[in-house]
């Protein structure tokens, strides 16, 4: 992809976003219910208004290929991710915190000077892909003792090593961008088919190490069954795995690597499972009388061993609301999307099998044809995340969690973080509401993908946002589910992790950081609470 400038301070790159039109009519539409009117309206403070300190650091590393910069720009990019809390700080330029150095190495040699020179002056290093983590995995954080921050912008490292069309296997360095990544294997009639809603900025890297999921993922699995090999360079050395495609020899290592968040070393390149693109392919949509029903078309589904390309299921309250911002009647009722693919040209007949087989489940529980909403809901699964920006600069709050359970489980959980959640809402706004999806389904269980939204004091912004995300973060361990089915937990989280997971496992998390890291200094924060090890002055 050509280079285009990025923005600083909200989603995507200059000249995108949505059109004032769109805009005006989302106003007119919704403006009342929410009690917001043009006049709300506050424009993002500029980057030359923003308080950018001095560099804490002067930086010439001998025989480094890459660039090192300290422009304002590249600082306030790489200052902090694109959660809606930090764009809330990166639209009023609020509680910021900026790296000393941001550094682009051009290949391994660079990130060991980069590593040397950290341990040297007690440096901290903030691993960064597209920076589009939603949980502060990006934040440049300095803990006590150390002297600065180099965010490690590894985008200029993102040549593909090979390509094997027999095995559909890839190597491939991390800092691709999704884009790229497609592009480079359409040439050789592959496609990897992962499409994440940060699809467009985001990096194979990131994706790996948050442990992504993607909008094909239901057939073709998260990103930790895509992965076949991992190469990680950390503090005290490089760890690799065999590029084989399963193993017994001990625990998986890669599973040390897969959602480690930068935390233990940077990953660099990886070996990735391609698949062909589909040459035949059916979709649908179809309504449902109540969520429960197409809860129920889902599972059987998944149950019957069918594996669905895309199979997602909106909530009644989803469906309104797209309904209103795309000008279209509203028609009552839950929407699932369904489309199933094949990619192998003697095999083409099993699509239609597989989709009849679908249909008789989606019948049976009473879902009939609605294709034209699945078109508003797929134009507004690619906006939302504009949407964002025009909300904050309206003094609005809208934002995601999400969660996986059991299919025993679902409907109480649904139904408790939408009670729970109206509840905080409740204490900051007259105004507001929840939403629900099913973005990933398995035959054992589902993941459960919340939307709320309010209309607290502006000034009150991220207080009420990080209220209402932990409330919901609280629910879900209440409930018996996961704090995120496909996010990570970087900083936001991370104080969740020991009630999901234990005490011991986080001892465990502990060891594995200092074995890798014994400083402390990449991405401190993230996982585990900083832990000064030790420096060498």
């Amino acid at each position: 992809m050509p280079d285009r400038l990025r923005k600083w301070n909200g989603w995507g790159y200059e000249g995108e976003g949505i059109p004032a039109e769109r805009i005006a009519r989302w106003l007119k539409e919704i403006g009342p219910w929410l009690r917001i009117s043009p006049e709300d309206h506050r424009p993002p403070v500029p980057l030359e208004s923003l308080s950018i300190p001095p560099p804490r650091l002067s930086l010439e590393i001998p025989g480094f290929k890459g660039s090192l910069l300290t422009t304002p720009y590249e600082r306030a990019l790489h200052a902090a991710g694109r959660s809606f809390g930090d764009l809330v700080r990166l639209r009023t330029g609020r509680d910021l915190r900026f790296p000393d150095v941001v550094a682009y190495p051009e290949d391994e040699d660079d990130l060991l000077r980069l590593l040397e020179v950290a341990e040297r002056r007690s440096i901290a290093l903030i691993p960064y892909g597209g920076g589009t983590s939603v949980v502060g995995g990006v934040e440049p954080e300095v803990p006590p003792g150390f002297h600065g921050a180099i965010a490690v912008d590894l985008t200029r490292m993102n040549r593909i090593r090979f390509i094997d069309p027999i095995g559909l296997r890839v190597r491939v360095q991390t800092g691709i961008r999704g884009p790229d990544l497609e592009e480079a294997l359409r040439g050789e009639g592959l496609a990897f088919r992962l499409y994440p809603q940060s699809f467009q900025m985001s990096t194979l890297g990131g994706w790996i190490a948050a442990r992504a999921a993607g909008h094909f993922s239901t057939a073709w699995g998260r990103i930790e069954h895509r992965v076949e090999s991992l190469r990680l360079i950390t503090p005290r050395g490089v760890l690799e795995t065999r590029e084989v495609p399963a193993s017994a020899s001990g625990p998986d290592l890669r599973a040390w690597m897969i959602g480690s968040e930068g935390a233990f070393g940077f990953l660099t390149e990886a070996v990735v499972r391609a698949v062909r693109p589909p040459i035949a392919k059916q979709v649908g949509g179809f309504r449902f009388p109540a969520f429960s029903a197409g809860l129920e078309a889902m599972r059987r589904i998944l149950q019957a061993g069918l594996a669905p390309a895309v199979l997602r299921l909106l909530d009644e309250y989803e469906v309104a609301i797209n309904a209103a911002l795309a000008g279209r009647p509203l028609e009552p009722g839950a929407l699932l999307h369904l489309s199933m693919e094949i990619e192998d040209p003697e095999e083409s007949h099993r699509v239609e099998a597989e989709w009849r087989s679908a249909l008789r489940w989606i019948e049976r529980t009473g879902g009939v044809p609605a294709i034209e909403a699945v078109e508003t809901w797929k134009q507004a699964y690619f906006e939302q995340p504009y949407w964002r920006d025009v909300l904050i600069d309206f003094g609005l709050l809208l934002d995601t969690v999400e969660t996986a359970v059991p299919w025993p489980r679902v409907e109480e959980t649904v139904r408790a973080v939408r009670e729970r959640l109206m509840e905080a809402i409740d204490r900051w706004s007259t105004a507001g509401g929840v939403m629900c999806r099913v973005t990933h389904g398995y035959p054992d269980g589902c993941a459960l993908y919340f939307t709320f939204f309010a209309h607290p004091p502006r000034e009150a912004l991220w207080e009420a946002w990080r209220d209402l995300q932990r409330t919901a973060l609280q629910t879900f361990l209440d409930c018996g589910g996961t704090v995120t089915h496909h996010h990570g937990t970087g900083r936001d989280f991370r104080s969740f992790l020991i009630a999901e997971h234990g005490p011991l496992a986080m001892d465990v998390l502990r060891s594995v950081k200092r074995t890798m890291d014994p400083m402390g200094m990449m991405n401190p924060g993230v996982l585990v609470p900083v832990e000064r090890t030790g420096a060498s002055g």
